[in-house]
């Protein structure tokens, strides 16, 4: 059954919003940009085309550009609150924002990412962008001042290559993945123990290379259990 908004139960236009973005984004992920057709999601929500079509003028690609704005906005607040958290544990915090640039590539760039049909992917939202940078660039600029990270590190520019490697990393064709590291937070994670860390920040940061042995351990063991 397909319902007009105006007969929708009186929902408030942002949940009739939130409904449209939350299946087209599971939508998305299944069939990619291209293969995803308007009257799959009408059909999919029970709302008609004209619904959709009042909320997102643009169509499918206006509702694909809020799909991926929402998320990208969630993973900037995540990344803000960690730098924002001087009282915790500066190494530990390191991690977390690894932990978001692993949940980046695999949700935008991944097999069935929200940008793997290959849209746009160069000039997306440079304002939420340059968010990502300042806060990064924070976040390094407090390393070097408590000691874990070298001084005169190119702060800044490690920032943009950071969010940059992001965008890259999971691109089709991208030939990153075929050295010597074979996924984008463990380039970063070497990049950090061999170039950036001081002799008292290596010693630290072996904390964080266990915390990844340990994830790992806990993939290969759930593995095991689905066998």
């Amino acid at each position: 059954m397909v319902i007009d908004e105006d007969n929708s139960l009186n929902i408030r236009p942002r949940n009739i919003r939130e409904r449209i973005l939350d299946a087209a984004e599971r939508l998305f992920r299944q069939y990619s940009y291209q293969g995803l057709r308007m009257q799959q999601l009408s059909d999919q929500l029970g709302l008609s085309r004209k619904t959709l079509y009042n909320h997102f003028p643009g169509g499918k690609r206006d509702i694909w550009r809020s799909c991926v704005e929402r998320e990208m906005l969630e993973f900037a607040g995540r990344l803000s609150l960690i730098v924002e958290d001087c009282e915790t544990d500066y190494v530990e915090r390191g991690g977390r924002i690894l932990d978001i640039g692993r949940e980046a590539v695999d949700l935008f760039y991944g097999t069935e990412g929200l940008i793997s049909s290959g849209e746009d992917k160069d000039y997306l939202f440079p304002e939420i962008k340059s968010g990502y940078v300042e806060n990064l660039t924070r976040f390094l600029e407090e390393g070097v001042r408590i000691g874990l990270l070298r001084k005169n590190l190119p702060v800044r520019s490690l920032s943009e290559v950071y969010m940059a490697l992001i965008s890259a990393w999971g691109q089709p064709g991208s030939t990153l993945g075929e050295g010597e590291v074979k996924s984008f937070p463990e380039f970063v994670e070497t990049v950090m123990f061999t170039g950036m860390l001081t002799e008292e920040g290596t010693r630290q940061s072996g904390r964080l290379q266990l915390r990844g042995q340990d994830r790992e351990r806990m993939n290969n063991h759930g593995k095991g259990k689905k066998r």
